[in-house]
């Protein structure tokens, strides 16, 4: 081999002993974007995620309360219901004993 062959030899393997680095290089600051885009898209699906979670509590909280005031009502309800049940049968008896009392008036002729 010629001296100048193996310059060119000796240029050539410097030449491709700089495009590796530059390559491995060039790849480790793709391997960093990667990793901080990474970063990046975790912080902001925890902060989403945390979002829904808080708004999911809230609507927890508003459907509890809901339910509670449906059940309110609903106790209202019933016993207001009671009540008129209760009038009712009251009534039906005072009813009842006023037509006894005037049916056992009328046979033993006190109206007479």
């Amino acid at each position: 081999m010629t001296p100048e062959q193996e310059n060119l030899l000796f240029e050539s393997i410097g030449s491709i002993k700089a495009s590796q680095e530059a390559i491995l290089n060039s790849v480790a600051e793709i391997k960093a974007d990667i990793h901080h885009s990474i970063e990046k898209s975790e912080a902001r699906q925890k902060v989403v995620t945390d979002a829904l979670k808080e708004d999911l509590k809230a609507s927890e909280l508003r459907q509890i309360a809901a339910i509670n005031k449906h059940d309110d009502r609903l106790t209202k309800v019933e016993e207001k219901l009671t009540n008129q049940r209760v009038k009712v049968a009251t009534m039906g008896g005072a009813a009842g004993l006023t037509v006894s009392l005037i049916a056992y008036a009328v046979k033993n002729g006190i109206w007479n």
